[in-house]
């Protein structure tokens, strides 16, 4: 199929994800240019070569962290539109709700948390962690988060011919974590879904996270079911493989 009969049979989610990477490196390249950022940056680093400043070394962190985790995740969003460009047609549609409403209705459920924790008001009425533990659960939030945005960037790599949002049969994936693990994908934007809750501070973004597991979980189901009807080398590659994680034995 020529680029251009691509392109038009793909526009929606083309110009859907196009629209959220513009936004993403807009709002990076506003903080570490129009703010001024990387000047403090650079400040900072020349202050801890000389001082050992434990508040300018938090905010470097801080704001290295920042940066970096949004690289990652604009790298991820391009990497999603560029599976838009090359993934082959659909052996198998996705057919009925569960197939087709429901997960797009599990990509949208982080997006309107994430939203809705963007309102001061609702971040200020969510009860907190004790804030002696503020800074564990920083660098643990960090950690997670960008483990499972690299992570969900490599899963995408060996998907990227059969990539979908909606439940659809292209071809069988058994290459990278894939040789492994049926659903590596998932099991990254769970990492990194704790890494977020972490950062938020707060005991509600951990309950949302767990809802957040079991719509995951029943996703990847539905999955499974189109895969196994569809493949009939599918209940071999099933056998051999872990759900989320490899299998031990």
């Amino acid at each position: 199929m020529h680029l251009h009969e691509q392109i038009r049979r793909e526009i929606v989610p083309l110009l859907f994800f196009g629209t959220v990477i513009s936004i993403k490196i807009y709002f990076l390249v506003d903080a570490l240019f129009i703010e001024a950022n990387y000047r403090k940056i650079l400040q900072a680093i020349h202050i801890l070569n000389q001082y050992s400043d434990e508040e300018v070394r938090h905010w470097l962190t801080k704001i290295l962290s920042y940066t970096v985790y949004n690289i990652v995740a604009i790298l991820f969003d391009a990497l999603v539109f560029m599976s838009y460009l090359i993934r082959k047609q659909a052996r198998e549609k996705a057919k009925g709700f569960w197939e087709t409403a429901f997960p797009l209705a599990t990509i949208l459920f982080p997006v309107v948390m994430f939203t809705l924790w963007s309102i001061p008001s609702v971040r200020e009425s969510a009860p907190r962690f004790d804030p002696a533990y503020a800074e564990t659960l920083f660098i643990s939030g960090v950690t997670l988060g960008l483990i499972g945005a690299t992570l969900s960037i490599v899963a995408l790599w060996s998907l990227r011919h059969s990539f979908s949002l909606m439940a659809e049969v292209r071809e069988l994936v058994t290459s990278g974590m894939y040789s492994r693990i049926r659903h590596p994908l998932y099991m990254s934007e769970l990492i990194h879904m704790t890494g977020i809750a972490l950062l938020a501070g707060t005991p509600v973004a951990l309950w949302l996270m767990l809802l957040g597991l079991g719509i995951q979980v029943t996703r990847a189901k539905i999955e499974e079911g189109k895969l196994q009807g569809a493949l009939p080398e599918y209940a071999a590659y099933k056998r051999q493989t872990g759900f989320l994680w490899p299998k031990i034995l």
